[in-house]
């Protein structure tokens, strides 16, 4: 038997994605079935768990490689060769991908229903995720503003913008046309004056 191609097998998984990324979509993960992802990806239900184990892992599959490289160059910004205003500009201008409210949508819904059933293994991976980001962007600003280690402000500051950042999430999913690029760059001039000690707002 002719052994299927690498190029094959990603073909058919991508299919599989799309198709997935259209039901939840429109039905929700909690509602969704696989047969009717299976019918929308024109294979069986058994082919799908041949690349996935569960719909939660089809479901976190469908959220975008570049979000969840961009959350690795937060977690671990001493292995990315980038400033920090230019990865903060890269995340936010994720926000303008076509499909970027589809992975809000999934990822709301899941953390909904892990709070709802009380998922203490989903709350916990989160709230690690709510941790590690910050101490990255801590780590960023402390390398890159020249601040002091362990200047009180900065953690705050961090905690801040992590909370700007999925703030910023759900506006786009209600207000497509919200300028974000612009918020985040007054943000940014707002962090330069704190972190070098200039009033927020210029003397009159």
């Amino acid at each position: 038997m002719a052994r299927v191609s690498d190029a094959h097998l990603e073909a058919r998984r991508l299919s599989i994605l799309k198709a997935a990324r259209k039901v939840f979509s429109e039905k929700g993960v909690a509602a969704a079935t696989m047969a009717e992802i299976a019918a929308a990806a024109c294979c069986s239900p058994g082919a799908i768990y041949r690349y996935f184990e569960s719909k939660d892992a089809l479901a976190h599959g469908c959220m975008s490689e570049s979000t969840q490289s961009i959350r690795d160059a937060w977690t671990h910004p001493e292995q990315v060769a980038m400033s920090f205003e230019d990865l903060a500009r890269i995340t936010f201008a994720e926000l303008d991908r076509p499909d970027v409210n589809i992975d809000t949508q999934l990822f709301l819904e899941q953390m909904l229903a892990a709070v709802r059933d009380r998922d203490s293994e989903a709350i916990a991976s989160f709230r690690e995720e709510s941790q590690s980001v910050p101490r990255g962007i801590r780590f960023m600003m402390e390398t890159q503003f020249g601040v002091p280690a362990g200047r009180a402000e900065v953690q705050t500051i961090a905690e801040a913008l992590y909370s700007f950042y999925w703030g910023a999430r759900l506006v786009k999913l209600l207000l497509p046309e919200a300028d974000t690029d612009g918020q985040l760059r007054t943000v940014y001039r707002l962090i330069e004056r704190t972190l070098s000690g200039q009033p927020l707002l210029p003397a009159d």
